[in-house]
């Protein structure tokens, strides 16, 4: 036993690190941090206990006040009685420890069991209260859709009610009577604490269920697209409003909902506050006086009405739009002579000149939409259909299609997450001020543009100014120039594109194909899980108040995913910063629907980033194999492969037909590696030759887990060995730095905590 002290915020064990010993609180409280959720150890609590049946740490352990613990070591059960000879009285020690634990995190499965068993009662209930309100003021219900998804919780087994009594109770005893109670025999000890232990790690992994759970249903109630319960309680308050009718009932039930969301903790306050802060200003007495429906409840009517087949919705987009007659007309005869041809993916002239039309039609009349909805009221199913799908016409989608895309338009949401975004969201956001438009096809950005138009006379330098910070020019430029070069790049077959969506391009359901945020971002995450440090990037921190001037520290900045309004076939790596720093955000484009394998498609855009983020750090040496780099030296293995000793004839025969596969483009060959390098070779089947394998390993690391499976494979034994000498220097370099900034008066905050952790992945 030894006495370990830990200041508060210290990271000081973490998930995936092998057992290596069990650290009884004295002083103090730890936090055991899992993936969503956190659960805090007090005085008597055993850090490391959740980890004896694994081996390894199962959550990150952070200090959340100075601590004093008691470290002993532990590889196994036998260990114990190693402890326990030390002095019997360990004995009860630990078991009571184990006995708090098991407590505390059995209260924790309890508090959510319940809370997702009333959650969904609360959703019925209220759903069933809004009906009958709807019948009470007289005016049609919305049908949720959404809802008929949701199911009670059920759980993959559950904890009984006696086994959290027993714990609750065993927690309450004092160490004398447990003392008294084992009899310091350490076969009962060792029993007691690893039941105790079984019985945490179930409900950890229930809590994990429930948690998820909670998550994916949340929405349902409140949510960012306002496609929710309480928005139909907001619509039917507005409604009801002009009716003249009582509203106290209503407004009771909905401060009721209001409670309720703020006192579950499932909401984010910046959530709760816009969506509250909406229907809190609104000014419903007026409404009342006046006894009308405003504009934007017409527009709710228009799109909560039940999907019909037949329905003219390219007359409703026009409408919605206010396109102008004439040309309206003429784009109905143009889309008609299109659904008319016997091959619409010919390419002979006339076709390719209907095509084109059409094209040059069809963004016109998306800007058109897209402004419109700025307008607010409520957007019609057809003109979303439109905005994120890129549909228009029902017999060219295809009635079952239209079907699906229709119901789709209730649950954008799934489309949607803070790195994930439908177009319609994408161009919104740049509306709003939230993000930059994108560079266009000459790499050129926004400001870039403007300077060159005025150096061109064609604009003058007032002008550059105003246009600077017009965010309609703004929204107008990428409309122009990043949205349809990429609708048309990720729909793949570039020489038949139409941007309107037809039942040629749809090969399969519409759920199968659509691209939601899990899934890009579940794709995501599984690339990173391998290629660890793909998203990091070196930048600077400074702290001149303690002597901190500049230091070099990890950052992870995510992708942003924008996806495009077609079923397509391909994935673009647009850009790989949002602008001139480098710590942010590359933009992804996707179609909204595909049928190749998201895998193929994210790795592939991934391995093109790799390439181009070093290309933009390294700037004019990106090359310069001096200057060692991943695009330099990958730039030199491809350039003089041919006088490589260390590649075999047969290894050199793939790399020239490889070249040839990519038209000589090294960046190509290298993504082809690239998708080898995580597909293949991270799980120990060889692809690459042995130099290739030398300078992606070297830029593009596996996770610290994959690297302990390999390791014991000639093959990486080398490279795996420099790579921990090479990373033990840098931790170590930080570890000097941080502690000197600590002694300073320093505070490790969460940017170097994330730094410091990324030397142990």
């Amino acid at each position: 036993m030894e006495t370990v002290k830990v200041s508060k915020g210290r990271h000081f064990l973490k998930k995936g690190e092998k057992l290596k010993g069990l650290f009884v609180i004295l002083q103090g409280s730890v936090r055991a941090v899992f993936k969503n959720d956190e659960i805090i150890m007090e005085a008597g609590s055993i850090v490391g206990l959740l980890g004896t049946t694994s081996d390894t740490y199962p959550c990150d352990y952070v200090a959340e006040s100075d601590c004093i613990l008691y470290a002993y070591p532990y590889r196994g059960i036998e260990d114990y009685k190693k402890i326990f000879a030390a002095d019997e009285k360990y004995v009860a020690v630990f078991t009571m420890g184990a006995m708090h634990e098991a407590a505390t995190v059995l209260r924790r499965y309890a508090t959510f069991y319940k809370m997702a068993q009333d959650y969904y009662g609360k959703l019925m209930d209220y759903y069933s209260e809004y009906k009958k309100m709807c019948t009470d003021y007289q005016i049609s219900e919305k049908t949720f859709h959404r809802l008929a998804s949701a199911k009670p919780v059920q759980l993959n087994g559950t904890i009984e009610k006696w086994t959290m009594d027993y714990y609750a109770k065993m927690s309450t005893l004092s160490l004398k009577y447990l003392d008294q109670f084992l009899a310091r025999d350490y076969e009962i000890g060792i029993g007691e604490i690893q039941n105790a232990v079984c019985w945490m790690v179930r409900a950890v992994s229930l809590i994990k269920e429930l948690k998820n759970y909670l998550q994916i249903d949340r929405e349902l109630l409140l949510s960012q697209t306002e496609e929710d319960l309480f928005q139909l309680y907001f619509e039917l308050a507005k409604k009801a409003a002009g009716t003249g009718m009582e509203m106290e009932p209503l407004f009771q039930k909905i401060s009721e909902i209001i409670e309720f969301c703020r006192e579950s903790h499932l909401f984010s306050d910046q959530l709760m506050n816009e969506r509250f802060t909406e229907y809190q200003n609104y000014d419903f007495k007026q409404q009342q006086e006046t006894g009308k429906i405003g504009e934007t409840d017409i527009g709710l009517e228009e799109a909560l009405e039940e999907y019909e087949e037949g329905i003219d919705y390219l007359g409703q987009i026009l409408e919605y739009t206010e396109y102008e007659k004439g040309k309206a007309e003429q784009f109905k005869n143009t889309l008609q002579k299109y659904k008319n041809l016997p091959d619409r993916l010919a390419t002979t002239d006339d076709v390719r000149k209907l095509r084109k039309n059409i094209t040059q039609e069809f963004y016109d009349i998306y800007e058109l939409a897209f402004y419109r909805s700025l307008k607010g009221g409520r957007i019609p199913a057809a003109v979303k259909m439109f905005l994120n799908f890129g549909f228009m016409d029902e017999e060219l989608a295809g009635v079952d299609n239209t079907h699906s895309l229709y119901d789709l338009t209730q649950e954008l949401g799934r489309c949607k997450a803070d790195n994930v975004f439908t177009i319609y969201e994408w161009l919104l956001s740049i509306y709003r001020g939230e993000n930059e438009p994108s560079r266009n096809e000459f790499d050129m950005d926004y400001t870039n543009y403007l300077n060159e138009q005025k150096k061109t006379g064609k604009i003058t330098a007032a002008q550059v100014k105003e246009l600077a910070v017009n965010h309609r020019e703004k929204v107008s430029f990428e409309l122009k120039n990043m949205f349809i070069s990429t609708n048309r790049a990720t729909y793949g077959k570039i020489s038949t594109f139409c941007p309107v969506l037809c039942e040629d391009d749809i090969i399969s359901s519409v759920e199968h194909m659509l691209i939601t945020a899990e899934k890009a971002n579940g794709m995501l995450d599984q690339i990173r899980k391998i290629d660890y440090s793909l998203f990091y990037r070196e930048v600077g921190y400074s702290d001149p108040e303690h002597d901190v001037n500049m230091e070099q520290i990890q950052k992870e900045v995510l992708p942003n995913i924008i996806l495009m309004p077609n079923a397509g076939s391909k994935a673009m790596m647009w850009q790989e910063t949002a602008g001139i720093k480098k710590d942010t955000s590359a933009r992804f484009i996707f179609p909204i629907m595909t049928v190749v394998d998201i895998e193929d498609l994210m790795t592939e855009a991934c391995g093109r980033f790799r390439w181009e983020m070093c290309r933009k750090i390294q700037g004019v040496r990106w090359n310069d194999v001096t200057e060692a780099s991943l695009t330099s030296e990958y730039n030199d293995y491809i350039q003089y492969y041919r006088k490589n000793h260390d590649l075999s004839p047969d290894a050199k025969e793939k790399i020239k037909n490889a070249l040839s596969k990519a038209k000589n483009n090294y960046r190509e060959v290298f993504v082809k590696d690239y998708q080898s390098w995580i597909r293949y070779e991270s799980k120990g089947s060889f692809r690459l030759n042995k130099v290739a394998r030398d300078i992606i390993f070297r830029y593009c690391p596996f996770n610290k887990e994959i690297r302990n499976l390999l390791r014991a494979n000639p093959m990486y034994r080398e490279m795996f060995e420099k790579f921990e000498i090479l990373k033990e220097r840098k931790k170590r370099h930080t570890e000097l730095w941080y502690d000197r900034y600590q002694k300073k008066g320093g505070q490790i905050n969460e940017e170097l905590q994330i730094n410091w952790d990324f030397y142990d992945l």
